[in-house]
Order: structure tokens, then sequence, then C-alpha cells
């Protein structure tokens, strides 16, 4: 599979999905609409698979979001920098996963059209909805694919 960088709305043309990283989601917010990616990634139905500041623009919040998926995120549900933690969270088949949380949101309510497939304890920190996905945390830092794989798998 072949990976590009997304600067401007031409550089999604035959993309078969989008990885909306962490960072700090009004920064991320400003440089989307400031490319004019946020309009093109509102208008568009190509499949994003969204990691902590992505998954807050993913659902419903207090600020404005893409709306792609239907849940509500609190964005800083786990404090500060330096509340950041790593824990063993619970995926589907009761399956453990290095979860990695930098000043992380916390998914408060899942709506029906969306499936939780992580928890930390009865937390939600992991959905998908459609051939979207939506993780509070950074699998991108272990060695760990079973979320990426997960996300390709259904796509």
């Amino acid at each position: 599979m072949d990976v590009v960088d997304v600067r401007e709305p031409s550089d999604m043309n035959g993309l078969k999905g989008l990885i909306m990283p962490g960072g700090e989601s009004t920064t991320l917010r400003k440089l989307l609409v400031n490319s004019g990616l946020w309009n093109a990634i509102v208008e568009s139905d190509i499949p994003i698979m969204a990691t902590c500041a992505g998954a807050i623009l993913m659902g419903e919040s207090d600020d404005t979001t893409f709306g792609k998926m239907d849940f509500r995120i609190n964005r800083n549900y786990y404090g500060r920098q330096k509340d950041s933690f790593e824990k063993d969270i619970r995926i589907g088949n009761n399956q453990e996963f290095r979860g990695i949380f930098i000043r992380a949101p916390a998914i408060v309510s899942v709506g029906d059209e969306t499936e939780a497939i992580a928890w930390d304890g009865e937390m939600v920190v992991g959905c998908k909805m459609d051939k979207h996905m939506a993780l509070t945390f950074h699998p991108e830092l272990n060695d760990d694919l079973t979320f990426h794989q997960m996300w390709i798998e259904g796509l």
C-alpha cells in the first residue's frame, strides 16, 4: 500500500483512506481550514482512521468537527500533557493492547450507529462506524499494527 502526504485537497485524489493524526486539535483544525482540506474532508466519503486529536474532529464535541461519526468526545478528559500515560486496554475477544494516551480525549457516549472496539475499563477508547475509526490513544507509537490492520480490512 502506498502512503502519501496530504497537504492540499488535490492530494486526496485517488486515495483509498486517510489517517487523521494526533496533535493539538485546535491547531489541526486551523491548518485544515487554511489549506482547504477541511471542506474537502467534510464533503468526502473517504474512510478515515483518526487518533487522539484526529478523533476529536470525527465525533461531536463543543468545537466544530467533521461530524463523520456518531459519538460524543470530551477534548481534555485525561488532563494536561504531564498526565499522559500508557496502559493495557481491552479490545475484542478480551485481547490486550498497550494504549499510549497523550493528553488524551475520551469518548463519553457512543450512538446507535457506532460500535465500541476498545475499552479502558468501562470507558470506550476506540470505536468504528461504517469505514471510519476513532481512537483516543496513539496506536502508531508501538509496534502492534492491530488497529491499522482492522481499519484496512474494513476498507
